[in-house]
């Protein structure tokens, strides 16, 4: 059973927590990662492209110019998609990109990545996180108390809004970029592109009894 140190906010120690080794010592799966990551980016499609066939684009409904006798290429319609501004041949029509995962995949690549998270030391559990004001310079001070590194995500039990506002500010493109999710709506994609994964000691207890 893996035992991990749990931190305060100042970066003490706060005692010791075991993990559960079904969660963080399960067995490496990339392919289930895999499956279940392209499931969700899939999810995120929203299939709402549409392109205008010869019915729907406007205009053209009368003929360009005499069948005959012109010198001219036959045309029927200046909407015909050779035409500049003419309709669309095949183009994409809305769609649903929904793929449905079952909820036994989904968990074992959440173990999976927790599990390979916590062998390269990429996890770090914290006693709690309370901000008297949502200020930037707070939670980057409590990064680099606690040690993180990277772009990090803090994952708490509850919305925490002074966090989430403090965190406004350190998008992908500051220094130290940083993400505030709740237990709940943490998703694979956010545990894949995270450097360093910070979770409260309620919302570890929560994710385990979840994935336990």
């Amino acid at each position: 059973m893996p035992v991990v140190t749990i931190k305060n906010q100042q970066g003490g120690d706060a005692g010791t927590v075991d993990l559960a080794s079904g969660v963080f010592a399960a067995e490496q799966n990339a392919v289930l990662v895999r499956e279940v990551y392209n499931a969700y980016m899939q999810n995120q499609r929203q299939g709402t492209h549409k392109t205008k066939t010869r019915g729907l684009v406007s205009g053209g409904g009368k003929k360009p110019w005499k069948q005959k006798h012109t010198g001219r290429a036959r045309q029927g319609s200046i909407r015909a998609p050779q035409w500049r501004h003419g309709a669309i041949i095949f183009g994409p029509v809305p769609r649903d990109y929904r793929e449905k995962i079952n909820s036994k995949k989904k968990q074992g690549a959440f173990r999976a990545l927790l599990s390979a998270k916590l062998e390269r030391g990429e996890v770090i559990v914290v006693d709690a996180i309370s901000l008297d004001a949502p200020k930037t310079k707070s939670v980057v001070a409590f990064r680099a108390a606690v040690g993180a590194k990277g772009k990090t995500l803090i994952v708490t039990a509850e919305k925490n809004e002074n966090l989430v506002r403090a965190t406004a500010n350190l998008g992908s493109s500051a220094a130290t970029p940083t993400r505030v999710g709740v237990v709940n709506a943490v998703s694979i994609f956010d545990l894949l592109t995270c450097d360093t994964l910070v979770v409260t000691k309620d919302a570890l207890n929560s994710l385990q009894e979840r994935l336990s």
